[in-house]
This record gives C-alpha cells, sequence and structure tokens, in this order.
C-alpha cells in the first residue's frame, strides 16, 4: 500500500542530519489538558511495506488512547499484565505495598535498583521464569565493569534481593507466579557481598582533625570527632535535607525546596555537655557525655559561645548545613591530606568506634545501647577485625588453668 494512502493519525515528520525521525504526537488541545505522552518516536523504516503497516498501527493505537483519555477513561493502575514490569510497577503505586511507607532516601534507592530490573528483564512474563533466569541475571550483573576489575557482587546480589521483595510483595497481592517464585527464591542461594572489614581507627581520626584545622574546616573536624566518639551514623551528626511535600510551607531551612532535618543541633546540647539524640534509622534515645569524649571536647572550645545556635555542623564555605553529598566529598579532600587511604571512608567512623569499644573489653549490650541498635546481632557486624571478647575468652581460660593447676 503507497505510504499516502495510510491511516496514520497524529503522525508528523522531522528532518534531521540523518535523514528523517517519524513521530506520533499528541493533539494540542488534549496536551493542554494533562495528557501524555505528548511526543512518541516511532522506529520504523518507511521503506519497507510491512514496518510501513506496523507505523500505521502504532499511530492508531496512541490516537485511540489519547482520545479515549479526553473522553475520561483513566486506565485502572492496579491491573497487571504477567510480566516483571508490571509486578515493578504495581510495587510502586499499590497502596498497600510496603513501598508506600518506605522512607524517601530509601525509596530513591530502591527506585534507581527497580529501574535496572525493568530495563534489563522487564519484558519477561513471570510464568515463563525458572531458577536458570534467577541465576543467569546474577551471573551478568556480577561481571567487573572492566576487564581485570573485581566482579560486581554487591550490584548482583542487590539484585537478586531487590527481586525477592517484589516477588514477596506480589504473594501478598495474591498476584499469579508469584508464590511459585517466591518458593524458588527463598530455596536459592546467591553468594553475598564479603562484609567490609575497614574502620576509622583512632590515629586516622587524630590525622584527619589536625588536617581539617589546618584547612579552616573546623566543621569537618567537629563532625567526624562526633561521630567516632559517639558512635552516631554520619547523617545522624550532619543531618538531611528532605524534600517537602507538595503543598506543605518551605519552613525551617530550606534548599531547593528540601527541608533541613535530623541533624544535631546546638539545643541537643546540654549545659553539662551531654549530648541528647533519638536515632533516625531506629528511632533510639541516645545520650553521651562529652565530657568522656576529649577528640569532641577540644573542638567544641573552640565554638564560641554566641554562635552556638542551630545546627551544630555548618559548612564554612556555605554558611548552612551540607548539601547532599558534599560533606562526604570535602572530606574525602581532607582525608587524602591527612595520608587516610581511599579505600576508608567516613562511614567507617561507625565501626571504629564499635571496633575500639569491643576491644577495651566493653559488654556488648552496653556497645548496642550506646550506638542506638536494637539488636546485638547488629552490632557484632560492626566489630571488625578488633580482638576484645578474643582477649577476654583467653583470660578466662588462663585464669581457668591456674585454678585447676592450684587444685
Amino acid at each position: 500500500m503507497p505510504w499516502h494512502d495510510l491511516d496514520t493519525p497524529g503522525h508528523k515528520v522531522r528532518r534531521t542530519k540523518s535523514g528523517a525521525a517519524h513521530y506520533w504526537v499528541c493533539r494540542d488541545d488534549i496536551r493542554k489538558q494533562g495528557y501524555t505522552p505528548t511526543l512518541v518516536r516511532l522506529h520504523y523504516n518507511i521503506d519497507d511495506p510491512a514496518e510501513r503497516l506496523l507505523l500505521a498501527g502504532a499511530c492508531r493505537r496512541l490516537q485511540a488512547e489519547m482520545l479515549a483519555w479526553s473522553k475520561g477513561f483513566r486506565p485502572d493502575p492496579l491491573a497487571f499484565d504477567g510480566t516483571v514490569a508490571g509486578l515493578v510497577r504495581l510495587y510502586q503505586v499499590d497502596e498497600a505495598s510496603p513501598y508506600r511507607n518506605l522512607k524517601w532516601n530509601t525509596r530513591r534507592t530502591v527506585d534507581h535498583t527497580l529501574k535496572i530490573i525493568e530495563r534489563a528483564f522487564g519484558k519477561r512474563a513471570l510464568a515463563a521464569l525458572r531458577i536458570a533466569d534467577f541465576r543467569r541475571w546474577y551471573d551478568e550483573a556480577k561481571k567487573p565493569k572492566n576487564p581485570g576489575e573485581p566482579e560486581r557482587v554487591r550490584k548482583a546480589h542487590g539484585i537478586i534481593s531487590m527481586t525477592r521483595r517484589i516477588v514477596g510483595y506480589g504473594v501478598t497481592a495474591e498476584l499469579p507466579e508469584c508464590a511459585r517464585l517466591a518458593a524458588i527464591l527463598d530455596e536459592a542461594r546467591f553468594k553475598q557481598p564479603a562484609r567490609r572489614r575497614v574502620t576509622l581507627s583512632l590515629d586516622h581520626v587524630r590525622a584527619f582533625i589536625e588536617a581539617a584545622l589546618a584547612a579552616g574546616r573546623l566543621s569537618l573536624a567537629l563532625g567526624t570527632a562526633l561521630q567516632f566518639e559517639t558512635a552516631l551514623r554520619q547523617r545522624d551528626v550532619i543531618g538531611e535535607w528532605e524534600p517537602i511535600p507538595d503543598g506543605a510551607a518551605a519552613t525551617g531551612i530550606v534548599l531547593n525546596r528540601r527541608r533541613w532535618v535530623n541533624g544535631l543541633t546546638w539545643a541537643d546540647l546540654s549545659p553539662d555537655l551531654v549530648l541528647y539524640k533519638v536515632t533516625t534509622k531506629t528511632g533510639a534515645d541516645v545520650t553521651h557525655d562529652l565530657r568522656l569524649a576529649p577528640l569532641v571536647l577540644a573542638l567544641l572550645e573552640k565554638v564560641p559561645p554566641d554562635q552556638r545556635v542551630g545546627p551544630m555542623i555548618i559548612d564554612e564555605t556555605a554558611g548552612r548545613p551540607y548539601a547532599e553529598f558534599a560533606y562526604g566529598r570535602d572530606w574525602r579532600t581532607i582525608a587524602q591530606a591527612a595520608g587516610i587511604p581511599d579505600h576508608v571512608r567516613n562511614m567507617d567512623a561507625r565501626a571504629g568506634a564499635i571496633s575500639e569499644a569491643d576491644d577495651a573489653g566493653a559488654d556488648l549490650d552496653h556497645i548496642r545501647s550506646a550506638a542506638g541498635h536494637t539488636l546485638a546481632s547488629t552490632t557484632a557486624r560492626y566489630v571488625r577485625g578488633a580482638s576484645g571478647k578474643s582477649r577476654k575468652v583467653a583470660e578466662l581460660r588462663l585464669a581457668h588453668r591456674a585454678t585447676r593447676n592450684g587444685a
């Protein structure tokens, strides 16, 4: 059939340097009502008679969907087409999904992994999936980014973990095939990334503080000392920028429609230098007597009393709390000046604090309480190469031998 005899509503041709690009374009009056998509690229070869028919069919489908929308029809957001992509979307939009209860920054991380899954496997039907598919997904994801680099086991395991999560949601939503896939994934085992064994040591922290003060960055010195002496997470010390919900007033400290929250303020510090904090991850109340934290105490003395108002950690270059990622970027610059290896990160201050406490022989439950953990098993995961428990065991065994020998 000749090209011009085809029924192609909404079809437009735009000239490009490489020839012509074909599009379906939404009617202007319906676009102004809020309809999307407004422009769809049609990747068909019009010199091929069969592909001309496919282009015409795509135009008619898009035109029909647009006209139906203009008459009031709205597709059911909870409709499920049986594909991986359909499961991902439903997990994200269903009000009954656990996704709705995720914190904004956790949701951002989840969305990134879901996008990888949808892009790579979205068209696969759940009914066609078998254990071999999951193994192949894992093996492909863990391949090194470049030849000679380490395998990306963390990425691969994260994809499988997220797949387990969305399939588990599908079971609760009674979606077809999800119970079968959940049973497969429950029994399957995939290699996990190695547990991180790096700590930010006392020597590292002392060197960092010296370099930070030399660079005029008291904020970085104080923030790092607080993290190490109290075992608080970075965001519990410096805060974070939370998106302001639509329609909500932009009150407080605001930057680009995000409000600063959850960081330490001078109001959290009592006159007798006891720090009180409700942690963001678990909601645990923690208390730290900074008179027993010499690294922090020496730095607090450098802050004039009239400046002890509002957020405790202020970016000197901006005159406000650190913007997202700025603290980590500036921290690395000072760390390099202090001779701290690049594989040691700011996040390792928490592990360094917990490991030092364990090495000193502190009771694990006391460490758990100080760190704001709910479970002692979580605290134990932060103990990296410390010898506190093994030393205690050795001391008890020696005492036991002495008792037996003296008997």
